[in-house]
């Protein structure tokens, strides 16, 4: 579950370096995520790392061997996996139809809770209808730069930052409304797109990008998650040569292209394994 999170950028603690000297379209966010839990110290469940480069962002997770390029002048997401050697390339249009489907599934798996006249039913058809329909209570203390999003089953608090480059603010906000959608795709038991993608449009309003961000919530399962963003508005030799590695991977031959249905299949036989 924590990789939706982290991907999707849900949460963030961000050090801004350089910012009256960046490029508003070339910037690199490296993320800490942290696990909450009651009486003991908050544990790192994953590093990432997220490139933005000429309209594209290419996101790696530490440890796992691959990486996700995220192309809106194509219309794609391509997610590349180095140790299979293998790629899947799936197009916006694709991805919002396997939502629609998505959505249509749950709905009918409320309907059917509901029918059964189970309190236990009832109460998870009720978080379910939350998620593909979220709504909160939204607060900004412009003093503090802190937006607050509040309801009875998801909270957010988001200490933000408002860059001098505003299109930078779209260009990490578009990818993040995309990669809340994949992952959703990806892992179907993690939280639903909607409530990321409501957050992301309160930060749009205000020309925001999250500079921290604290997940709670009180779901079938109960989590208290934040991740740690530094950004950096300048790249340097390490990022290009990333770049140029996974862009050298991409175009390699000796890669073979899969749907995301057989992604997710072998994705499935590993977790088997």
């Amino acid at each position: 579950m924590w990789r939706s999170f982290l991907v999707i950028g849900m949460f963030a603690v961000a050090h801004v370096v350089g910012i009256n000297t960046c490029l508003a379209q070339e910037f690199r966010i490296r993320t800490t995520v942290y696990h909450h839990q009651t009486n003991v110290d908050p544990t790192i469940i994953s590093r990432s790392v997220s490139i933005f480069h000429a309209e594209k962002v290419y996101d790696h997770v530490d440890g796992l061997g691959e990486v996700t390029i995220f192309d809106p002048t194509q219309k794609r997401l391509i997610i590349l996996n180095e140790s299979r050697m293998v790629k899947a390339v799936i197009n916006f249009d694709e991805l919002k139809n396997l939502l629609n489907v998505a959505r249509h599934q749950t709905q009918e798996y409320i309907h059917d809770k509901i029918k059964r006249q189970e309190s236990s039913g009832k109460e998870i058809a009720a978080q379910l209808k939350f998620q593909l329909d979220p709504a909160f209570d939204v607060a900004f203390d412009e003093s503090r730069n802190q937006l607050t999003l509040d309801s009875k089953l998801i909270n957010y608090r988001v200490q933000c930052v408002a860059p001098d480059q505003k299109a930078s603010v779209e260009t990490y906000l578009r990818f993040a409304d995309w990669m809340a959608r994949l992952n959703y795709v990806l892992h179907p038991y993690t939280l639903a797109p909607g409530s990321r993608i409501v957050l992301n449009e309160e930060l749009r309003s205000r020309d925001l990008i999250p500079t921290e961000v604290e997940l709670q919530t009180r779901l079938e399962e109960k989590l208290h998650l934040r991740a740690e963003h530094k950004i950096h508005w300048k790249l340097d030799n390490r990022d290009r040569g990333l770049i140029h590695h996974w862009e050298t991977l991409r175009k390699n031959k000796d890669v073979n292209t899969i749907t995301v249905q057989e992604y997710l299949r072998n994705q499935f036989a590993n977790l088997r394994k």
